[in-house]
C-alpha cells in the first residue's frame, strides 16, 4: 500500500535523516498497519520540492538590521521578545534529569512526545524507539481514555514513585511490558505495528540516548510557554516559510507546468498507479503548504487522480480559498451565497487537523464541503513542525485509516 507525504514549508534542504526515520517508522508501525497493510512491503513516497523555490539574491541580507540608525530618541526599547526571554530564564530552571518527570506531572503523553521528539541513534535504533513512543502512546491513550480521565500521577500513580528521568524510562517500559490493550480498545487497530521495529524488551537505545539531549529548551518546552521562543527579529526559518508560500504562487502562476506541480503530481501519480495495479487505497498525508500544493493538484492539476484518504495537516487550504488563492477557485462562491465550496470528487475522505497552538494551521470544513476538521491539542510551541513525530498523532490518524480500510 503507498503513502505519500508531501513537505511543509521551510525545507531548503533534504531534511534530516533522523527526522525522516522517525517519521516513517511511525507512518508504518501506525497508519499503513491500521489500513491493513504488510509494513515491509509499503511504499511511502515523500516528494522534494522546497529545493525548487528561487534562493534569495541578497544572501538574507534584509535579516541584518545591525548598525541602523534610531528613530528619534536614544533611549533603549525594551521589546516583547526581550520580556519574554526573561521569563524563560526563570521557567528555564528545572533539573536537568527531571525534564521527563515534570512533563509528566502534567501529561505523560507530554513526555512522551519530547522522547520521541529528541531520538537519536542508527535508522534501526530510531524505528525500535519509534515503536517504543508508539506502544506508550496507546497506553496512555487507554488507561487515560484520551486524558479525559486524567493524566499525571492521578492515573499514573507510578509516576510518584520515580525518582529522576532514568527512572521513569525504567518503570515506563515494565509497564509497558505488563500491558494488554483491552479488547474493545480502539488502540488495538495498530496492535500488530507496535513490535514490527521494536527491542526485544527494556528501553531501546534510541530513547535512552535522548536523556543526553535534553537541554533547557525543552525544560522550557514542557511548561506549554508557547512564547518561550518568541523572537525580537525575524529569523532565517520565518523568512524561509514566506519565501516558499509567495514562491509557488508565484512560480505556478508563471507555468501551469511548474516544476513544484510537477515533482508532487508525478510522485501522486506514480503512488496512484501503484495502489490501483495492487488493489489497495491510496493515503496521502500533507503537512502546511504541503496541503496548499496538493489541493491545487487534485483540484486543477490532476482532477482525475483518486485519493482514498486525504490528511492535511496544519496546513492554510481554507485560508487561501477564502482568498482565492488556487487554480480551481471560483470567485462566485463565498459565505453570503450560503454554500460551501463543493467537496473534491477524486477524494473519498478528507481530515485537516489543527492544533490550535499552531498558527499556522486553518479550518477547512466551514469553506469546503467534505472535508472534516479535526482539533489535535498539543499546547506545544513547536506545534507547527511536530505533527509528523509526534505517535499521538500517528495514532489518532491510524483511526482514520482504519475506517478507510473497512
Amino acid at each position: 500500500m503507498p503513502l505519500v507525504h508531501v513537505h511543509g514549508i521551510g525545507n531548503r534542504a533534504p531534511q534530516d535523516p533522523e527526522h525522516v526515520a522517525v517519521r516513517d517508522a511511525l507512518y508504518r508501525q501506525h497508519v499503513l498497519t491500521a489500513a491493513g497493510c504488510d509494513q515491509g512491503k509499503s511504499l511511502i513516497f515523500s516528494p522534494w520540492w522546497g529545493g525548487l523555490v528561487a534562493e534569495p539574491a541578497w544572501d538574507w541580507a534584509s535579516l541584518n538590521v545591525s548598525g541602523m540608525e534610531r528613530l528619534g530618541g536614544s533611549e533603549e526599547v525594551t521589546t516583547v521578545g526581550a520580556a519574554v526571554r526573561e521569563v524563560v530564564a526563570q521557567v528555564g530552571l528545572v533539573e536537568s534529569d527531571r525534564v521527563l518527570i515534570a512533563a509528566a506531572a502534567t501529561s505523560l503523553q507530554w513526555s512522551i512526545e519530547i522522547i520521541c521528539g529528541a531520538l537519536v541513534g542508527t535508522e534501526q535504533e530510531l524505528r525500535e524507539g519509534a515503536a517504543f513512543c508508539g506502544r506508550a502512546t496507546a497506553y496512555w491513550a487507554e488507561r487515560s481514555n484520551y486524558g479525559r480521565h486524567g493524566d499525571g500521577p492521578a492515573v499514573f500513580p507510578w509516576l510518584a514513585e520515580v525518582g529522576d528521568d532514568h527512572g521513569l524510562l525504567d518503570r515506563l517500559s515494565q509497564e509497558l511490558e505488563a500491558w494488554c490493550p483491552s479488547p474493545t480498545s480502539p488502540v488495538r487497530a495498530t496492535a500488530s505495528g507496535w513490535e514490527t521495529f521494536g527491542a526485544a524488551g527494556g528501553v531501546p537505545r534510541a530513547a535512552r540516548a535522548v536523556l543526553r539531549r535534553l537541554n533547557s529548551y525543552a525544560a522550557s518546552a514542557i511548561t506549554r510557554g508557547g512564547a518561550a521562543l518568541v523572537r525580537g527579529r525575524p529569523t532565517r526559518s520565518l523568512a524561509l516559510l514566506l519565501g516558499d508560500v509567495m514562491g509557488y504562487f508565484a512560480q505556478r502562476d508563471v507555468d501551469a507546468g511548474s516544476s513544484i506541480v510537477a515533482v508532487v503530481a508525478d510522485a501522486l501519480q506514480e503512488a496512484s498507479d501503484h495502489a490501483r495495479q495492487h488493489s489497495e487505497p491510496l493515503i496521502v498525508v500533507a503537512h502546511s503548504m504541503g496541503g496548499n500544493i496538493v489541493h491545487d493538484v487534485l483540484s486543477h492539476f490532476c482532477p482525475d487522480l483518486q485519493v482514498d484518504l486525504l490528511v492535511t495537516a496544519g496546513t492554510q487550504v481554507g485560508l487561501f480559498e477564502e482568498l482565492k488563492l488556487f487554480r480551481a477557485s471560483d470567485h462566485s462562491l463565498t459565505a453570503a451565497g450560503g454554500g460551501k465550496v463543493p467537496a473534491l470528487p477524486n477524494v473519498s475522505r478528507w481530515v485537516n487537523v489543527v492544533d490550535p497552538a499552531d498558527p499556522l494551521a486553518f479550518a477547512a470544513a466551514p469553506v469546503f464541503a467534505g472535508a472534516k476538521d479535526l482539533r489535535f491539542g498539543t499546547g506545544a510551541w513547536w506545534a507547527h513542525g511536530h505533527y509528523v513525530t509526534s505517535p499521538h498523532f500517528h495514532h489518532r490518524i491510524a483511526l482514520c485509516a482504519a475506517e478507510v480500510q473497512r
